[in-house]
């Protein structure tokens, strides 16, 4: 079966691919060797395209009920926020406070943005409402730290972030649930990857790279989200400056 069948497999990225870049000709049949190699630079566009929010079709959003533990909720293949695949970094974050009756009220989280941001907090194991959020992006499970840390059982810790393009890709992975503009943009972008493998690098194909470069920017006016812009805490002014009189109030 081929995409126009309606399903659209890694083994149909493969096979265009290789003929888009030049490397066999239509109705030719590539060897184990071309495809496996194929295979793995497919896995490692898609692994970097991961990190790239705007090539992104989706996010996702996931709590977690605090526990009161002080050493961060763990994040990735079997952690606390088991997700497939550790994400790169925390898209944004919030916390909801549980009722028994009500509607739950949500606040945002501040993002701690560094290792030495959070080392310059003091009072490290202040146990209360947290106000932010730092991500610990270690492997195989990323850390997240919410500070302060919240109480157990009476909140739930809600982080958002991108899903991702799978990465064990046997040849018969259906990727049909994935956005069909993204189908050019795997088939282009990976042909110009395997020209260089092939001694093709040297003779840039301006067509093909143009394609390529097009079949991105399609995906990211297509899926692009912008979020509304904020101003950082430290640069806000609580007071109003009269530049005439030269005073705040």
């Amino acid at each position: 079966m081929t995409a126009i069948d309606g399903v659209f497999t890694v083994n149909d990225v493969v096979i265009s691919a290789l003929r888009k870049s030049g490397i066999i000709g239509l109705g030719q049949v590539p060897s184990g060797e071309d495809v496996l190699d194929a295979q793995g630079d497919l896995s490692d566009m898609l692994a970097q395209w991961n990190s790239k929010t705007w090539l992104i079709w989706e996010k996702i959003d996931m709590g977690v009920v605090s526990t009161g533990q002080i050493t961060g909720y763990t994040i990735g293949p079997g952690g606390q926020y088991s997700v497939t695949q550790r994400p790169d970094r925390i898209e944004a974050a919030y916390i909801r406070i549980l009722t028994n009756s009500g509607q739950p009220v949500d606040q945002p989280l501040e993002v701690i943005q560094t290792a030495e941001d959070y080392s310059r907090i003091a009072l490290k194991e202040l146990i209360t409402f947290s106000k932010g959020y730092y991500y610990e992006p270690a492997s195989p499970l990323g850390k997240v730290i919410f500070y302060p840390w919240p109480n157990a059982a009476i909140y739930e810790m809600h982080i958002i972030i991108k899903n991702a393009f799978p990465l064990i890709l046997p040849l018969n992975t259906d990727l049909s649930t994935l956005p069909p503009v993204g189908r050019a943009a795997m088939k282009f972008n990976l042909a110009v990857r395997l020209r260089q493998a092939y001694g093709k690098g040297l003779r840039p194909d301006p067509e093909l790279s143009k394609l390529a470069k097009d079949s991105l920017e399609t995906v990211r006016m297509a899926q692009i989200q912008a979020p509304q812009l904020t101003m950082p805490a430290m640069l806000r002014r609580p007071s109003h400056y009269n530049i005439y009189g030269d005073i705040t109030y």
